[in-house]
C-alpha cells in the first residue's frame, strides 16, 4: 500500500537562495542590566550592528563579526547565543485540526524526503 502523505524534498525548497548576513539572537542571564552590558558591548561592535532588542525579554539580535561573537560568549553576562532562523509552516492557510480531550484528533502527514 502506498503512502499518500504529501513528501516535500527540503534540498529543492531553498535552491537559490544565499543568505546575506547571519543573525544571532542574544540572551541575557536573568538580572542582568541591559545598559551596563551594551556599555561593555560598544567598544567590540566593529563590523557588527545590534538589530533588535527585546524589551521584556533578557535578549536581543544583530549581526555580529567573530571578534563580536569572542567577546560576547566570554561574557559572563550572556546565557546563550544563537543563530536565528527563519521558518515556515506548511501548514498554512489551513484550519487546526479538530481537538477532542485536550488532543488533536488528527495531523496533517508530510514526509520529508532529503536536507542539505
Amino acid at each position: 500500500m502506498a503512502d499518500s502523505a504529501p513528501t516535500i524534498d527540503m534540498a529543492h525548497t531553498t535552491e537559490g537562495k544565499k543568505k546575506e548576513s547571519t543573525t544571532y539572537i542574544v540572551t541575557l542571564k536573568k538580572g542582568v542590566d541591559k545598559e551596563t552590558h551594551f556599555a561593555a558591548l560598544r567598544p567590540h561592535l566593529f563590523g557588527s550592528e545590534i538589530k533588535d532588542i527585546f524589551k521584556h525579554l533578557d535578549a536581543y539580535s544583530g549581526t555580529f563579526s567573530e571578534e563580536t561573537l569572542d567577546f560576547l560568549r566570554a561574557s559572563d553576562d550572556v546565557k546563550m547565543i544563537e543563530e536565528d532562523a527563519e521558518t515556515f509552516s506548511l501548514f498554512q492557510n489551513r484550519e487546526l485540526p479538530r481537538v477532542q480531550g485536550g488532543m488533536p484528533t488528527e495531523y496533517p502527514r508530510v514526509i520529508i524526503t532529503s536536507i542539505n
